[in-house]
């Protein structure tokens, strides 16, 4: 039995990315770059006004006052897009729109609000600093800065800082296929009545949702019986896309065969059987493809830990497959409502409910953590992280909290 950061680790050093395209800049939203993406020119292009107001000189206005307003001769109105003709000069300003460009010999912009015009003619009510006010050539992005770095998965912002350096395409890598299939006699389809001994077939919906918030593109296997031929025959044929992941048959039992499927479908086992509870059975392992490594992710069978394994090793090992930087999701300290028992040394991820109180943070658990009660996933904002070494954590006591 290996660590659970070990097992991170070895998934992660066996995983690589996707090969790339280039595909519009419209359609790459949440898509992850393969380059990294420089500006050619500098943004803004020039100095502009952030303000609807008088583009000026601010010495002239030092002693300017609502009582006693400076008085300058408005020269023209320059709108957004176009550029002035005129060289401010003692006495003079511009009529200026947001975003249009700083007139030669101004070196600030008063809001409209601070001033009066009439036949010509301004009245400043007010001082102004030099350099309010303008939007300076550069200050967003320098030509030759990297506005977008490799492994980066694009965001809105991301989107419109690419559109803004004038790139109409953009090079990611190409989503990857991730066959997923479930085994287990026990199962039925979704739309069965449930027989004796039967249960319906939720892990392939989990497993299709977790897909689909990944960004990949989920090939569904169907599920398949507890039989050694048919498992190997549906293994043998996730091997061919990008990854693959199953769910159910990985523990001790006589029927549980999925590790015998993957042995016979020359998939090299990596390791079985990690740290950590729920998710104990998990295993993994790597079937070569041409020369390139195609990840096998074996996972539990029972609902909550097929959902545990896969945020914790599967996920990580996704967003490599991807080009992504893996990263985890955001930890924080909690004060714990009540006592949760823990007696063994297995690292624990416990559903939990975390919420702030008068600005601190406390954590209650969803209640029961059996590995079958797929709802007390739909009530957790939060796994609470006990380490292996911590035994018992007391109502009070300061716990990690791993944001979902």
């Amino acid at each position: 039995m290996i660590s659970v950061d070990e097992a991170k680790k070895i998934i992660l050093a066996s995983v690589e990315p996707v090969d790339t395209e280039q595909i519009p800049l419209a359609e790459s939203h949440y898509r992850v770059v393969a380059e990294d993406v420089a500006s050619q020119d500098d943004i803004p292009p020039f100095d502009n006004s952030s303000m609807d107001g008088y583009a000026l000189y601010a010495a002239e206005v030092q002693d300017a006052h609502s009582a006693s307003p400076v008085t300058l001769k408005v020269l023209e109105e320059v709108q957004a897009g176009d550029v002035s003709q005129k060289t401010l000069e003692k006495g003079t300003a511009v009529h200026i729109m947001t975003g249009a460009p700083i007139p030669d010999g101004a070196d600030a912009v008063i809001e409209q609000e601070l001033t009066s015009s009439r036949n010509g003619t301004v009245g400043i009510a007010s001082p102004v600093i030099k350099g309010k006010n303008i939007r300076r050539k550069g200050e967003d992005v320098r030509a030759g800065q990297v506005v977008v770095r490799k492994g980066t998965r694009l965001s809105a912002s991301h989107m419109g800082a690419l559109a803004s350096v004038g790139r109409a395409s953009v090079v990611v890598f190409r989503k990857p296929k991730v066959a997923f299939l479930t085994s287990g006699n026990e199962l039925v389809r979704v739309d069965s009545a449930l027989g004796p001994g039967k249960i319906r077939n939720s892990n392939a919906y989990s497993m299709l949702g977790l897909l689909e918030e990944a960004q990949c593109s989920p090939v569904e296997l169907g599920m398949t019986p507890d039989n050694e031929e048919v498992l190997t025959r549906k293994v043998n044929e996730g091997i061919h896309n990008d990854a693959l992941i199953t769910s159910g048959g990985v523990s001790v039992g006589k029927y549980d065969l999925m590790l015998k499927a993957m042995e016979n479908a020359s998939v090299e086992r990596k390791f079985w059987k990690v740290n950590i509870k729920p998710g104990g059975p998990f295993a993994f392992g790597v079937f070569k493809r041409n020369g390139k490594a195609v990840p096998v992710f074996a996972l539990p069978g029972n609902p909550v830990s097929t959902m545990v394994t896969f945020l914790q090793f599967v996920l990580p090992g996704l967003q490599k497959l991807m080009g992504m930087i893996p990263s985890s999701r955001l930890h924080v300290k909690a004060r714990l409502e009540h006592d949760i028992t823990k007696k063994d040394s297995k690292r624990h991820f416990v559903r939990g409910i975390v919420r702030n109180e008068a600005g601190a943070l406390v954590v209650t658990t969803t209640g029961s953590q059996s590995s079958g009660v797929l709802t007390s996933m739909t009530a957790a904002n939060c796994f609470i992280v006990l380490p292996e070494e911590r035994k018992d954590p007391k109502v009070g006591e300061e716990v990690e909290v791993e944001l979902l």
